[in-house]
């Protein structure tokens, strides 16, 4: 086997959100640039019977191509893949999916450990809570050529921000695993006047990274994450950031000065906000995060699948 031509197909559901999309597409698009060639499949529909609705389907999608792996995205599609497919099978559980009921839990673990040759988490602490054996650590990647400097006040003009202070949210409020509620508490306790929360959903790619420089803070209320790209993104801009302790960021924001972890809770979070707000300047987060650059992860990835191809 040539392993410098591999041919991989992606698996993924999208489940109607465009980041999710995004996401699978911008690591695809690196390990393209790389040699490697990738085709998409993905499991329309929301809800769990779509999965299995999509089996038949991708078993006869696979036998028409030659693949020499596939490469499912998110816990569920690997799933799918695994009752459609005997072709070598590496399966990335991203953090939204990984948050399982017991059942789902107990079964994403049977999976790992009989139908897929690689198991690929997002951090440390998914790895620690997972406890599936051998799985290996590979964080999502940004693209940092679509975040380099913009001048903070064409960046303002740009999204239509006034004089006021500007903290980020940066998703979709109807999850439930975002948690906006605590976002809107949070700024609610805050004392400081003049302070606008700005919800960043469903906005053009070309248009995300006028937001962050734009903005004063990003603010993450997650419940629980895998490796949030927002906060990559937002170190990437070099925008200090105030995080409940989900994934990664602990471990990312690390000795980057304007980056806070805090609890859950409004109180603490507004606090936060007010002190991120009077550090008053850009972080150093785009130097700490350069490690997280797409093409880097791309090449873990490609060792990967070399390695999952030599034992099979």
């Amino acid at each position: 086997m040539n392993f410098n031509k591999l041919k991989v197909l992606f698996v993924y559901s999208s489940q109607g959100l465009f980041a999710r999309t995004h996401l699978v597409t911008t690591q695809g698009k690196s390990l393209e640039e790389i040699g490697v060639s990738v085709d998409y499949y993905e499991i329309s529909g929301i809800g769990i019977s779509h999965y299995f609705k999509h089996i038949k389907k991708l078993r006869n999608h696979i036998k028409q191509e030659n693949y020499d792996l596939v490469h499912a995205q998110f816990g569920y599609s690997g799933f799918t893949s695994a009752l459609a497919t005997r072709k070598p099978l590496v399966v990335s559980l991203m953090g939204s999916d990984y948050h399982l009921e017991k059942a789902a839990s107990l079964i994403t673990k049977i999976f790992a450990k009989l139908f897929w040759d690689c198991t690929i988490v997002k951090s440390q602490k998914m790895f620690d809570d997972l406890k599936i054996k051998d799985a290996k650590i590979i964080p999502n990647g940004i693209d940092f050529s679509r975040f380099k400097p913009i001048d903070r006040e064409i960046a303002r003009q740009q999204v239509g921000f006034s004089s006021s202070a500007h903290v980020l949210w940066v998703s979709d409020p109807d999850r439930k695993e975002k948690n906006f509620d605590l976002a809107r508490e949070a700024l609610a306790h805050l004392k400081t006047e003049d302070i606008e929360l700005t919800v960043v959903n469903n906005v053009e790619l070309d248009r995300v990274p006028f937001y962050y420089y734009a903005a004063d803070v990003l603010l993450v209320t997650s419940k629980w994450e895998g490796s949030p790209n927002v906060v990559k993104e937002a170190m990437a801009c070099s925008l200090p950031i105030v995080s409940t302790d989900v994934g990664d960021v602990e471990s990312m924001t690390r000795d980057v000065d304007g980056c806070y972890i805090v609890d859950a809770n409004p109180e603490a979070m507004a606090k936060a906000v007010d002190t991120a707000l009077h550090f008053g300047k850009r972080t150093n987060g785009r130097d700490k995060i350069k490690y997280m650059d797409v093409e880097y992860i791309s090449e873990r990835l490609l060792n990967t699948y070399r390695e999952v191809l030599k034992k099979t």
